[in-house]
């Protein structure tokens, strides 16, 4: 008899220490860096989110831009100045149109009135978009009048008749 339960005592021992390290791996090694991602993920939207700005240009020039914000960053109603630098991205529409290390002219992408979005840090654009204008055709690394086609360019068609 004290054979018996000292087995049933030995086996469930083994069983005990078998769930308890696989509980202990678990979580050590799936649930802990899933929370840690979680929590570090809603720490970087809180980062993002106080650095997008968007609003309506006020003035253009060929590296800053004047932007009264309407939404985002605690700046809302503000007009700020924003500076770019050759790693600054822009994007009309779906398209960057500038390439990477290149110093871009912003007066070639954006015009007093335009609505855009801006990520900003420290009066630095990192990224400016916008919506492409009404008429105008967005590909990459440059953007198409189509309304008005340049000197040698044909005028789109209007569509086939039967």
């Amino acid at each position: 008899m004290r054979k018996g339960i000292l087995a049933l005592i030995i086996a469930g021992a083994f069983i005990f220490g078998a769930a308890a390290g696989l509980g202990g791996g678990y979580y050590k090694y799936v649930a802990a860096p899933r929370k840690q991602a979680v929590e570090m993920a809603k720490k970087q939207q809180e980062e993002m989110n106080k650095m997008v700005r968007h609003g309506t240009l006020t003035a253009v020039e060929p590296d800053k831009l004047t932007l009264k914000v309407e939404k985002g960053g605690g700046d809302i109603g503000q007009v700020i100045s924003l500076t770019t630098n050759e790693y600054t991205s822009i994007q009309v529409g779906m398209g960057f149109v500038n390439k990477p290390g290149e110093k871009a002219d912003l007066t070639k992408w954006f015009k007093a009135g335009d609505t855009i979005d801006a990520l900003v840090k420290d009066g630095q654009a990192l990224a400016l978009h916008r919506e492409p204008r009404p008429g105008e055709q967005v590909q990459q690394g440059q953007v198409s009048d189509q309304q008005h086609p340049g000197p040698g360019q044909a005028a789109p068609a209007q569509g086939q008749k039967k």
